[in-house]
């Protein structure tokens, strides 16, 4: 087994405070003039010298004798003694003659001589030394020792134990038989996070562009816990693969004295041996070779370097897999993959084999690379296109044809885009170059041109982490290329091109975009109907009923857009991809329908994650949220809004992570946490400012006025709003605009700010009949109670409990029932008022609704009020001088004029009008005038 040549630097030490602790309480013991030893276990790398360096470090007033047992050396009888005590040797006169001359002898001689007397003279002068002072005792590698020294330092470990020394020696993995009966304290592998904490560190060493988060992790995957593996696989990358443009070798390259160390090792291996060890590391999951009676890996195993797991052999240390594989010369290395491809072969499984086919290409073959680029395809659904994307990029170098090779480097791209590594994404595309955008020769009229698809892909990165508006100008371009050779790809295109101007909320380049996809179709297929029936792809059908429903609704054709919307809600369900479902969870949203858009988005955010399409967690997230926020599942709404704003911000997606601050400032307004509110929706502003997205402008715009609302300050809320109704591309939305719609009305009525909001309300009542959702029919039934008066305005009211009765949300029913007991209150109903108030107060204390369900106790407390006032003759409560102060206030003065006339103060006034207010359950002056009026 190898170990790290003494001269190396050590590893440094991460990870190990469990260790520490325990070589603390060695040093302690020998503090206190007790003693022991420890022996430190753990493969190459694992941090064995740093442990010992680290305790001499703190061996503070300790005497220290210390060896680093050298490869070299373990053919010197007595090397490594003469080192550990040559500093002690001043003190040899103390000790006895006999013990004196048979140190000396031995260590001039190197002959040891009988073991016991050497050992009993060694142990005689290490304990003269710790007579002094405490001593620490360190003997690093002390398996590389020769014999007679490892002997007499072990004899001398386990027998000073009452002499004020900690003895604290290092060996490779497994107890060396002379060591019997010494504590072990095994240095078990770091975990992934330690290691990825490691490998930042010593990128601020590198001159070069730091590590990407993927390429980390997949280095600290390949070290497995060993941090000098770690450090030696990162000296093994170049700047490119540091950064993800160019993708890590199969193993991943290492460099460094524990590499060359094993290198050279495996070199004194017979050839046999070394090929069997280049197969076992360019694929550790293959079964060994069969028909040979003899073993290859005897040697090696001898040796320490592998293991047995089953059928399989396995390279002991990561190390030594890239060693054993890139110290191999190119033909080993060919040799070994066109073997590993047939065994893979007869075993069935045509991936893996193509996998080893490709790597034993040198030269580029389309046959290879066609065959690769097709598993990459395949890997999506087992591994994910993280992998996926690693296959394409393969695939591409070995393509000789310039075209194909940029296609593929783009869809390697792609799926390095959704497998949540924008970094990398960039990179490869970066790489692709202008004279790659031709068709190649013999190419099918369909095939999309590299330059189209490569600006599709930096469109997409664009909407959904930089300015929307920018991703719209280069989708519009990139489509005019793609409408001859590929209609279906150009209505990709134009669907991104849409979902960027709606982003923003500039709805009319929105709809001249869905126009000009279903012009695009009817070109494509002349005589065909237009719309959807000329699109013959679930795709194309999924695609222009989305864009034509969606602008049929922001136009105010609502019944030809819930049509089209539930066409396709059916289409994505039945499609089944991750991005399909989005875009059927967002027709369900704008159709009302937020059981399906909840089935969809939850759907589109399970299959994401299954196949590795990181990106696409989030933006299915989004919509989760809507959905749970419509139901009042506050709690599931903020789960999942935090779990999306954590997936964009790890994905790059700054604009998608917007929506979800919005969607936390929603929920934050709904329970009254003003702070969070107001963080989330301030972040989520400041960004859509400077990303011109109005979308996630609007909904944290809303958010703030529905804290408005819920906190009392109902003016404010209402002048927010109006705002909100009125705003443009950058700052709103129309979805945004129609679903403020009840909280518009609700502030102005009770705000007493005059707002035109007819038009708007008839505009809410159209789509909500449309959609036929028994919960948005209702709101348009509680916005006319609201407006109304006496008995017309209750029968609005009953007509949107009744239809509450059959929806699903409990915190819309809350809320129409507290501003129903309100209005009953006042209109001096306060049996019926009751009743609702209550009911809405314990479904609001339910969900957590804190402001709102303070709403419903104050009207309560005053409903309860008036009917005691009423029943004991209501004014008859009041004392004399407060009479005076009611029926002044009754008659319109305000409190200065009160005041003056009574010869009060205007403090004494307010005071008196705040008793009278309670006295009589009531809350305004209009109530007061009421009541004197009698």
């Amino acid at each position: 087994m190898i170990s790290v040549n003494p001269l190396t630097r050590p590893t440094p030490l991460r990870g190990r405070d469990h260790e520490l602790l325990t070589v603390r309480r060695l040093l302690d013991t020998a503090r206190s003039g007790r003693g022991g030893g420890l022996l430190v276990t753990g493969a190459a790398g694992a941090g064995r010298t740093a442990l010992l360096e680290r305790a001499e470090g703190e061996a503070h007033g300790f005497t220290v004798l210390r060896a680093r047992a050298a490869p070299g050396e373990g053919r010197l009888p007595l090397a490594g003694l003469h080192q550990l005590l040559r500093p002690a040797l001043p003190l040899l006169p103390r000790l006895p003659r006999a013990q004196r001359e048979t140190l000396t002898r031995a260590l001039d001689t190197g002959d040891p001589g009988e073991a016991f007397p050497l050992a009993t003279a060694a142990l005689g002068l290490i304990a003269e030394v710790a007579a002094r002072n405490p001593l620490l005792l360190c003997v690093d590698d002390f398996h590389l020792l020769d014999p007679p020294s490892r002997e007499t330092v072990a004899f001398a470990a386990r027998r000073l134990t009452h002499d004020g020394a900690a003895v604290l020696l290092s060996a490779r993995d497994g107890d060396p038989d002379r060591l019997t009966g010494i504590p072990v304290l095994r240095l078990r592998p770091l975990p992934e996070e330690t290691v990825l904490d490691l490998l930042s560190d010593a990128c601020g060493d590198l001159a070069t562009e730091g590590l990407t988060v993927p390429v980390a992790v997949t280095l600290a995957e390949a070290a497995e816990g060993n941090p000098r593996a770690a450090l030696e696989l990162l000296e093994g990358t170049d700047p490119e693969q540091r950064s993800g443009a160019v993708a890590l070798d199969q193993p991943p390259r290492s460099r460094g004295e524990l590499t060359d160390a094993f290198a050279t090792e495996l070199a004194r291996l017979p050839r046999a041996t070394r090929i069997a060890l280049v197969r076992a590391a360019a694929d550790p999951r293959a079964p060994d070779p069969d028909g040979s009676d003899a073993d290859p890996f005897e040697p090696a195993r001898r040796a320490g370097l592998v293991a047995d797991a089953g059928a399989r052999t396995g390279l002991t240390h990561p190390l030594a897999r890239s060693a054993a594989y890139h110290h191999a010369s190119p033909v080993q290395r060919r040799s070994a993959h066109l073997d590993l491809a047939r065994a893979h072969e007869a075993a069935g499984d045509t991936g893996r084999a193509v996998r080893h086919r490709a790597l034993a290409g040198g030269a580029p073959d389309e046959r290879v690379a066609a065959a690769l680029h097709e598993e990459a395809r395949r890997t999506v659904d087992q591994g994910g296109h993280g992998p996926a994307s690693l296959l394409h990029e393969h695939a591409a170098r070995l393509t000789p044809d310039p075209a194909l090779r940029g296609l593929r480097l783009t869809d390697a791209a792609r799926s390095a885009w959704l497998s949540g590594d924008p970094d990398r994404a960039k990179r490869v595309l970066a790489r692709v170059s202008p004279d790659q955008s031709t068709t190649g020769p013999g190419r099918a009229d369909g095939e999309h041109t590299v330059q189209a698809r490569a600006d599709l892909l930096r469109a997409e990165m664009d909407l959904r982490s930089g300015v929307a508006i920018d991703a719209f100008q280069r989708l519009g371009s990139t489509a005019d290329r793609l409408a001859l050779s590929d209609p279906g790809a150009a209505l990709r295109v134009l669907l991104q091109a849409g979902e960027a101007s709606c982003l923003t909320g500039d709805h009319e380049r929105f709809f001249a975009t869905a126009r000009r996809a279903r012009d695009l179709m009817e070109e494509t297929a002349p005589g065909a109907a237009v719309g959807p029936e000329g699109a013959d792809q679930p795709w194309d059908r999924l695609v222009l009923d989305y864009m034509s429903g969606k602008a049929a609704m922001f136009q105010g054709r609502h019944r030809e857009g819930v049509a089209l919307l539930e066409r396709a809600v059916e289409t994505a369900d039945r499609i089944g991809d991750p991005q399909a479902l989005v875009l059927g969870a967002i027709a369900g949203l704008l159709r009302g329908d937020h059981v399906r858009t909840r089935a969809l988005a939850g759907r589109a955010a399970s299959v994401a994650r299954r196949t590795g399409a990181l990106t696409l967690v989030p933006q299915a997230l989004e919509f989760l949220t809507y959905a749970e926020m419509w139901f009042g599942r506050l709690s599931l709404a903020e789960g999942s809004a935090a779990e999306g704003l954590r997936a964009s911000l790890g994905s790059g997606q700054d604009n998608c992570a917007s929506h979800h601050r919005g969607g936390l400032a929603f929920v934050a307004a709904i329970r009254g946490d003003e702070d969070a509110c107001r963080e989330h929706a301030g972040t989520a502003l400041a960004l859509a400012g400077e990303h011109d997205v109005g979308l996630p402008a609007g909904l944290a715009a809303w958010a703030l006025a529905l804290l408005d609302l819920g906190s009392g300050r109902t003016s404010e809320a209402a002048m927010r709003l109006r705002a909100l109704a009125r705003s443009g591309p950058g700052s709103g939305h129309a979805a945004v605009r129609l679903l403020i719609t009840p909280h518009l009305v609700e502030a102005s009525v009770r705000g007493g700010v005059a707002v035109r909001v007819s038009e708007a309300v008839e505009t809410f009542g159209s789509w909500a009949e449309a959609t036929g959702q028994d919960t948005a029919r209702a709101q348009v039934m509680r916005c006319r109670g609201l407006l109304g008066e006496g008995e017309e305005a209750n029968g609005y009211f009953e007509s949107a409990l009744d239809l509450h009765s059959s929806g699903y949300c409990d915190f819309e029913e809350a809320r129409t029932r507290l501003l129903y007991g309100g209005h009953l209150r006042r209109s001096r109903h306060p049996g019926r008022a009751r009743e609702h108030l209550h009911t809405a107060m314990e479904v609001f204390d339910r969900l957590g609704a804190r402001p709102w369900a303070r709403q419903a106790r104050e009207e309560l407390r005053a409903a309860r009020g008036s009917t005691a006032a009423r029943e004991v003759g209501g004014v008859d409560l009041l004392s004399p001088q407060q009479l005076r102060i009611a029926r002044h206030v009754a008659d319109g003065a305000t409190n200065r004029e009160v005041a003056a006339r009574l010869f009060l103060s205007t403090r004494t006034v307010d005071h008196h009008l705040r008793n009278i207010y309670s006295k009589l359950g009531i809350r305004s002056r209009v109530e007061l005038s009421r009541l004197v009026d009698r």
